[in-house]
């Protein structure tokens, strides 16, 4: 309806031109065949632009107003994505708030996590280390049994061989003659006292 207002207003406003300077150039004519001759060319213009407005008034209202139900269409369609925009941005600035709070809720379970790792490492190094010591001591006991062992080893050894040695300088041929008759006579006295009884 706006549309067909500005129409016959633009037609209006098109004819009072030209009748206006119609008259002025018959005027200055200054005469009646002039004035004529304006007043056809009024009366043509009129006809035809007046036909041209009666055949094209539906064709040109048809698509002023289809433009406007489109130009009204898209500034809906404009206000409906401005909209839903403003809902996604609300949505996304929600979602990074979680987020954050999320990233937050990590990182401390991520210290808490690493406080109980290290708090378990640390235990069991120290487990580790007293079982490896007691394995130590374990061995160096072992170790000492061993040596203190192969000491009176060494020690029986070097008697017997002091002891060896001592009797093999004191003991002369002659000692030792007497030291076998002596043994002789001891087994005589036991083989006789055993036949005895």
């Amino acid at each position: 309806m706006r549309a067909r207002s500005s129409v016959v207003r633009s037609i209006f406003l098109i004819l009072s031109f030209f009748l206006v300077s119609g008259l002025a150039l018959a005027e200055e004519t200054h005469g009646r065949s002039g004035l004529s001759t304006f007043l056809g060319q009024v009366l043509n213009f009129i006809v035809l632009f007046g036909g041209l407005a009666y055949v094209l008034r539906k064709p040109v209202n048809e698509y002023l107003r289809r433009k406007s139900e489109e130009m009204a269409l898209l500034l809906q369609k404009s206000e409906d994505l401005k909209a839903e925009s403003l809902q996604k941005l609300e949505q996304t600035k929600e979602r990074l708030n979680r987020l954050e709070d999320e990233v937050r809720r990590m990182k401390e379970e991520a210290e808490k996590e690493a406080l109980k790792e290290r708090e378990r490492i640390k235990f069991e190094a120290h487990q580790e280390a007293e079982r490896l010591r007691k394995l130590a001591q374990e061995e160096i006991d072992s170790l000492v049994r061993a040596s203190i062992l192969e000491l009176k080893v060494y020690t029986i050894n070097l008697s017997v061989a002091l002891a060896e040695q001592k009797i093999k300088q004191k003991l002369s041929p002659e000692l030792h003659r007497k030291i076998i008759h002596r043994a002789i006579d001891n087994l005589r006295t036991v083989y006789e006292s055993s036949v005895d009884n």
